[in-house]
């Protein structure tokens, strides 16, 4: 049967042997933590996301886009997130992936992430920001712009919708 740990650990013991000042030499910082929102400033702070979102209908499409000049689909959802004060990766992939809450439509609250993914798709390939009322704002292939959900594009679509809390 084949060792995984031999090398590593005899690297990592190799380095605690070599080095025993580095041990001392970095002190512990204390992390802070983050309170979550409550529901009614958790509330606030996605109509303000979605109010954001609407502002910049558009703002012109760019490949790669993460600002005001020019903004591809995460890119944009990622802007208008880090402008009300939350994380979101960078890709659709890494986005989607990111431990938030999945939610129903009827649950969905403007300021949610929207997610579109073709039937046959392995994962989505499109997202948005969900404003209510079957509607989202998300950048096409020209701009910044407001969809229907009740397209039938969409209606023939899988969509799944992320809270960040």
């Amino acid at each position: 049967m084949k060792s995984y740990y031999t090398l590593p650990l005899t690297a990592l013991l190799l380095t605690a042997t070599v080095s025993p000042v580095a041990t001392f030499a970095a002190t512990p910082t204390k992390v802070e933590t983050k309170k979550p929102l409550s529901e009614k400033a958790l509330a606030k702070k996605k109509a303000a996301i979605a109010k954001l979102a609407t502002s910049l209908i558009g703002t012109p499409y760019k490949e790669g886009g993460t600002t005001i000049k020019g903004f591809d689909a995460s890119g944009f959802t990622q802007y208008v997130y880090q402008k009300s004060g939350l994380t979101l990766e960078r890709t659709i992939a890494k986005q989607v992936a990111m431990p938030l809450k999945t939610v129903t439509l009827k649950k969905a609250m403007p300021g949610d992430l929207l997610f579109v993914q073709a039937k046959k798709a392995k994962t989505p390939n499109f997202v948005g920001i969900y404003t209510g009322k079957n509607t989202f704002v998300a950048v096409t292939t020209k701009k910044v712009e407001s969809q229907d959900l009740t397209w039938s594009y969409y209606t023939k679509q899988d969509i799944l919708l992320k809270s960040y809390q």
